[in-house]
C-alpha cells in the first residue's frame, strides 16, 4: 500500500468487535511508529499496553479519570468552552464513549516521552518531542486520546521522572467500518510565499 493510501485510509474509531490483535501486529505499529519522523531524531518514546483488565480499569478509571458523558446538557456545559464549532461537534462524538472506548479496546496503548524540563526549554522547537505519525496496519483503527492531566496515570503506571505521557490510544478491529472522514478544504488552508 502506498503511503498516500495508507493517510487517505486513516480514520477514528471508538467502538471495537472485540476481536484480540495479535501480538505481531502491535508490534508492527509501534516499529513503524519508531520508524517514522520525529522531535531532532531523538526516539524518546516508551510504551505501556495495558493488557490487564483489572489494572486497566483501575488506569482509566480512578487514574485518568476518563468518564463517559451522556447527558446533552453536561457534554453543552464541556463543550461551551470551546469558540469553534468543528471542535464542539467533535466532542460531542467522542464524551459519549471516552471510557467505553478505553475499557473496551482489545489493547490500550500509553506512549510516554522524555520531556526536557520547561525551565530549561527556550524555543518551540525543545517542546516538540511529539512529532511523529501515529498508525495502525492490517484493519486495526484507534483513537488517539491526549490526557488534560496525567499526574495520576503517571503515577499508577509507575511511569518514571522525566517523561509524559504523549497519548493513550485504544486501538483494535472496528466493530463496524469506519466512515471515511469528511474532506478538507486545502484551498483555505494553503498559502504560497506569503499569508
Amino acid at each position: 500500500m502506498e503511503f498516500g493510501e495508507v493517510v487517505r485510509s486513516r480514520r477514528t474509531t471508538r467502538e471495537f468487535d472485540g476481536r484480540a490483535v495479535p501480538e505481531a501486529a502491535v508490534r508492527r505499529a509501534l516499529e513503524a511508529g519508531l520508524r517514522a519522523p520525529c522531535n531532532a531524531h531523538l526516539k524518546s518514546w516508551q510504551f505501556v499496553l495495558l493488557r490487564d483488565r483489572d489494572q486497566r480499569r483501575r488506569v482509566v478509571v480512578a487514574a485518568l479519570k476518563a468518564r463517559d458523558v451522556t447527558d446533552p446538557a453536561e457534554i453543552e456545559r464541556f463543550v461551551a468552552r470551546f469558540a469553534d464549532e468543528e471542535l464542539k461537534a467533535v466532542y460531542r462524538r467522542s464524551l459519549p464513549l471516552q471510557q467505553a472506548m478505553m475499557l473496551a479496546a482489545p489493547e490500550l496503548l500509553v506512549v510516554c516521552y522524555k520531556l526536557k524540563p520547561l525551565a530549561e526549554c527556550r524555543t518551540l522547537f525543545e517542546l516538540n518531542p511529539l512529532a511523529s505519525v501515529w498508525m495502525c496496519d492490517q484493519g486495526l483503527f484507534g483513537c488517539t486520546y491526549t490526557p488534560y492531566d496525567a499526574a495520576g496515570l503517571k503515577e499508577a503506571l509507575r511511569v518514571p521522572a522525566g517523561y509524559e505521557i504523549a497519548a493513550v490510544i485504544p486501538f483494535g478491529f472496528p466493530k463496524a467500518p469506519p466512515t471515511e472522514a469528511e474532506r478538507e478544504d486545502l484551498d483555505a488552508r494553503f498559502h504560497v510565499d506569503a499569508w
